[in-house]
């Protein structure tokens, strides 16, 4: 305890060891801001002193008829927190500078800086999150690693208002009229269609045309290949004997897609008895 006894100093009486004993006593007090387990019997209005009742210490001042606190004085942690502030105030009046009272508030440097951890962007109930750049031209979020190269993901808008999506070197844009397009030069239109230069290959550079356009010419192809109804069936070039028929009796047929054309027989011995059968092949036109 570091409060002295409240005595008059009577010249009269009081010798100069007893003056300065008191005055001793007083300086004890007051360089220890009047320190005790309860507030001293000489305080009067506008007194300040700490209790150290407990830990940590609390620093009050007495306004002549009670103690107001002004804050708490941590020994150990050689810390000061203001008891009539809030956690904003304390921790701007604890920060060693204002890198520190940033990281205590939880705060960002508007002129940019480090971040660590999870950043999270909430909204409350219909009020949307935002990101806005303050120019016309493109605004854009970054993603990156850290292994070089095109590692790296973009999503924002075109000065224009399409929407983009930029990810290892090639762009995919969200277009205003509905379209998806690639940089490698195919394009999801918002009627459906397909372009690319795949299609070229059937003569066309959206998928539309170019299967219209490829089922024509296949259904087209394949009508010029068939007889029109009614026609009559022709025969290919070159005949063909399929046989002969004797006259002790056999069988001769003709093989798929043949038909007989005629018959042959020999004039110049009877003995042999025998008629040759000849046939083509059919054809439809």
């Amino acid at each position: 305890m570091t409060q002295y006894n409240n005595v008059t100093i009577d010249p009269t009486v009081t010798n100069g060891s007893q003056l300065a004993a008191n005055i001793n006593s007083f300086r004890t007090a007051s360089l220890s801001m009047h320190s005790g387990v309860e507030r001293p019997a000489y305080a009067t209005g506008g007194t300040m002193w700490i209790s150290t009742a407990s830990k940590p210490w609390k620093l009050f001042v007495f306004d002549g008829a009670a103690d107001v606190a002004i804050g708490e004085v941590d020994p150990d942690g050689h810390g000061f927190l203001s008891a009539g502030g809030t956690a904003f105030t304390n921790d701007l009046m604890t920060a060693g500078d204002a890198a520190d009272a940033r990281n205590k508030l939880g705060a960002y440097a508007r002129n940019g800086g480090t971040l660590t951890g999870f950043v999270r962007v909430m909204f409350d109930g219909a009020t949307l999150a935002s990101f806005q750049a303050s120019g016309e031209s493109d605004a854009r979020i970054e993603f990156r690693s850290n292994n070089g190269g095109n590692s790296y993901v973009e999503v924002g808008q075109r000065s224009n208002g399409d929407g983009f999506i930029w990810s290892r070197g090639m762009e995919y844009a969200f277009r205003s009229n509905g379209d998806l397009a690639s940089g490698s030069g195919w394009t999801l239109h918002a009627d459906g269609n397909v372009s690319g230069s795949v299609w070229n290959n059937w003569g066309r550079s959206d998928a539309y045309s170019a299967i219209h356009d490829r089922i024509e010419s296949r259904a087209s192809a394949y009508a010029n290949s068939r007889a029109a109804a009614g026609a009559r069936v022709q025969h290919d070039s070159g005949t063909y004997e399929i046989g002969t028929v004797q006259t002790t009796g056999n069988t001769v047929d003709c093989p798929d897609g043949m038909f007989i054309t005629g018959l042959r027989c020999q004039n110049y011995d009877w003995a042999v008895r025998e008629i040759y059968v000849r046939a083509k092949y059919a054809r439809n036109q």
